[in-house]
């Protein structure tokens, strides 16, 4: 089975673009009603962090931390490596005790241009 025609985005009377994929709503007992392929692989990596932080707030881990509304967003967003960003996390990261050696993952120059090029001509490091 192929993709489906899953949204069209009009402008003018005019079709700008048209977006295909797979999608699938399922219940307990399995499919309820799919469009492309339901068995198809998909790599959905951004688009499930609304859906990965989930947790957070059922669990309410989010209400005993006390988030903000900030950090929520966050928790539910890609980043490019923008100051704005570096600060939030930071800022979480220094509520809960924990500082950027607490965590688990590699650094890379970000991807926000305009921290990029700090970096780069003042010569710090990504973190």
């Amino acid at each position: 089975m192929h993709d489906a025609e899953l949204i069209e985005l009009w402008r003018g009377g005019r079709r700008e673009s048209l977006h295909r994929g797979h999608a699938v709503i399922c219940d307990a007992s399995g499919v309820v009603e799919a469009w492309g392929s339901p068995a198809q692989i998909v790599f959905p990596r951004s688009s499930c962090k609304m859906i990965q932080a989930l947790p957070l707030i059922e669990s309410g881990a989010a209400d005993a931390a006390g988030l903000t509304d900030r950090q929520l967003a966050l928790a539910c967003a890609s980043h490019s490596g923008a100051a704005i960003h570096v600060a939030g996390v930071s800022d979480w990261l220094r509520t809960l005790g924990l500082d950027e050696a607490d965590l688990r993952c590699g650094s890379h120059m970000p991807r926000d241009p305009a921290e990029h090029r700090r970096l780069t001509c003042s010569g710090e490091s990504p973190c």
